[in-house]
């Protein structure tokens, strides 16, 4: 089974999200808190991260930046979303694989997510 981190500060998102992709055969673990993502990162070793934009008091494009600019997650694919459209542009400066406005229909995160796995 392929392992996602969900990264939002909003835990009924997350709570959501995860049921959905677990019910679509992904394991899954959060993050609302964006100072435990590097820790997060270490212990559960994703296939993938699904990262939201707004973390209360951090920019989910420059840790997104961050995570590929550092040796040890620099391959893992990283999908940001957001509730603001305007968020999902300039992907290539933040090293995002692919980004998804929210709300968004569980199919559309399901085949965007199987699109970036290897």
């Amino acid at each position: 089974m392929n392992k996602i981190l969900v990264v939002d500060d909003d835990v009924e998102i997350l709570n959501v999200v995860q049921i959905m992709l677990s019910m679509n055969n992904f394991t899954v673990e959060t993050v609302s808190n964006w100072k435990d993502i590097n820790n997060k990162m270490i212990e559960f070793q994703p296939d993938l991260v699904l990262l939201d934009v707004s973390l209360g008091g951090a920019d989910g494009r420059q840790i997104c930046k961050n995570l590929h600019l550092t040796h040890e997650t620099k391959n893992i694919p990283v999908i940001l979303f957001s509730a603001n459209p305007e968020m999902g542009t300039n992907l290539d400066e933040w090293l995002a694989q692919a980004f998804i406005p929210k709300p968004f229909q569980l199919s559309s995160l399901v085949k965007t997510i199987n699109s970036h796995l290897n």
